[in-house]
């Protein structure tokens, strides 16, 4: 694990970045693995149970998350003035009229 979440379904599981995932519902880790286990448990009231080492201890731990997979992505918030517009535009009017953008 690279990063543990204060009070994430992770760290209520006392997991620590220094974990290794071994397995994910009693199958070997890999990534499409994980995701297929996320994917299930959203429909399904268990645990995602992994099995896990830190250093030279295993142990099990129930993941208690029911959210499916969860991809973060920007939102333009409409009573904020649009900043980013106002730099795009200031930029297009320093670029010369031939330039093209690719």
């Amino acid at each position: 694990m690279t990063q543990v979440v204060w009070d994430s379904p992770a760290f209520k599981a006392k997991l620590t970045e220094s974990a290794q995932i071994l397995a994910v519902n009693g199958t070997a880790y890999s990534a499409d693995v994980l995701k297929d286990a996320i994917r299930a448990a959203k429909d399904a009231p268990l645990p995602i149970d992994l099995i896990v080492k830190t250093g030279d201890r295993f142990q099990v731990a129930s993941i208690d998350f029911h959210n499916g997979l969860r991809y973060p992505h920007l939102e333009r918030d409409a009573s904020a003035a649009a900043l980013l517009d106002d730099i795009w535009a200031a930029r297009k009017q320093s670029l010369p009229s031939s330039a093209a953008r690719p």
